[in-house]
C-alpha cells in the first residue's frame, strides 16, 4: 500500500541543502507561511542505481505554488514529466515541460536550472542523475557533449516508466528494472537531440486536453478558471481562448455544462435534488434548480417525479 507523506517548507529546505537546490514559496500575503506549511502531499522515494547514479521518484499533490534553483554539479540530469507540468528556465531559455516530455542537461559549467511548479496539479516527475565517472563507466564520455534539449517520450518508454514506478517488488529487483529503464531514457535522449524550443500547437493541445478531462472527471471540484490557468500552464486568458477555439465553450461554461450533465444522471439514478446538486458541484440548490431548468427546460424535480413514472 502506497503511504501518503506530508511536505513541507522545512522538508524542502533540507531536501534542498542536500542536492544544493534553493526553494522558494511565492505564497499570497494574506496566507500566513511557517517552517510548517504544507506545500505537497504525497510520496518521494529516493534510489541509488550504481555508483554516482541516483534517481529521484516523486508522486506529489501541489498544494501550493513553489520555484526551485538547481546549481549543483551534474554531469548528466534527465527530468522525466509523468504527469503535470512546471516552467524550465534553463540560461534564460525558457519553456514548459508537460506530462509526456522529458528534459536533458548538465549543471556543471555554471548552468543553472530554474522550475516553477503551479499548485493544484498532481505531480509525478522522474530525476535521473550521473556524475562523471558514472558517464565514463556506464555511457562513455562522448554523451557529456549532448547540449540542453527536451523531447517527447514514446508511448511505450512512457508506459513502461509509469509500471515501474507503481510496480511493488524487492528492493534489488526495483534498482535492476530502473538500471534497465535509465538505459533506455539515455538512449532515447540521444536520438533526440533537438534545439531547446518554446511550445508547439501539438503541446497546447495536449494541456487543452488535460484541462478537458479534469473537467470530466472531476466536475465536482471547485475549479476557478485561475486555478485551470495555472494546471494548463497558460494566463486565464489563453486558456479560455484556445479552450473556446478546441471545444466550442469557455472552460467554465463547458463545465457548467459537465455538471448539468452529471446532475441529470444522478437524478435519473434516484438520487434527489439535493444529492444530485451536490454531487455535481453545487453549493446551492436554488442555483441548481435555476440553472437546470435555464439548460433542460424542466425543473429537476419534475425530472424526478417523470422518472419514477416510467412503467
Amino acid at each position: 500500500m502506497t503511504i501518503s507523506n506530508r511536505y513541507t517548507i522545512d522538508h524542502f529546505l533540507g531536501y534542498g541543502r542536500r542536492y544544493s537546490i534553493d526553494y522558494f514559496f511565492p505564497i499570497s500575503s494574506n496566507v500566513s507561511c511557517t517552517p510548517k506549511t504544507s506545500i505537497a502531499q504525497g510520496r518521494v522515494e529516493e534510489i541509488s542505481l550504481a555508483a554516482g547514479v541516483e534517481l529521484f521518484i516523486s508522486d506529489l499533490d501541489v498544494l501550493r505554488p513553489y520555484q526551485s534553483f538547481s546549481k549543483g554539479n551534474t554531469d548528466l540530469l534527465i527530468v522525466v514529466m509523468l504527469e503535470g507540468c512546471a516552467h524550465f528556465d534553463i540560461d534564460g531559455q525558457k519553456r514548459w515541460i508537460t506530462a509526456g516530455e522529458a528534459c536533458w542537461l548538465r549543471l556543471d559549467t555554471g548552468l543553472t536550472l530554474s522550475a516553477f511548479h503551479p499548485a493544484n496539479q498532481r505531480l509525478r516527475t522522474l530525476c535521473l542523475s550521473l556524475d562523471a565517472s558514472a558517464m565514463r563507466a556506464w555511457y562513455g564520455s562522448h554523451i557529456s557533449s549532448a547540449s540542453p534539449h527536451a523531447w517527447q517520450l514514446s508511448p511505450g518508454l512512457q508506459l513502461t516508466i509509469d509500471e515501474a514506478c507503481c510496480a511493488s517488488s524487492s528492493a534489488e529487483s526495483q534498482r535492476m528494472r530502473f538500471q534497465g529503464l535509465a538505459l533506455q531514457i539515455i538512449a532515447q535522449g540521444l536520438d533526440c537531440r533537438s534545439p531547446y524550443t518554446t511550445d508547439s500547437g501539438a503541446l497546447y493541445r495536449q494541456r487543452l486536453a488535460l484541462i478537458r478531462r479534469w473537467l470530466d472527471e472531476e466536475p465536482s471540484f471547485d475549479h476557478t478558471l485561475q486555478r485551470l490557468a495555472d494546471r494548463a500552464a497558460m494566463s486565464p486568458s489563453t486558456l479560455m481562448r484556445h479552450f473556446k477555439m478546441a471545444y466550442g465553450l469557455a472552460p467554465i461554461d463547458y463545465l457548467r455544462k459537465r455538471r448539468l450533465s452529471l446532475a441529470r444522471e444522478l437524478l435519473l439514478s434516484g438520487h434527489s435534488v439535493q444529492q444530485a446538486a451536490h454531487l455535481s458541484g453545487y453549493h446551492h440548490a436554488s442555483n441548481f434548480v435555476t440553472a437546470f431548468k435555464k439548460n433542460y427546460g424542466i425543473s429537476p424535480g419534475a425530472l424526478t417525479e417523470s422518472s419514477l413514472k416510467r412503467p
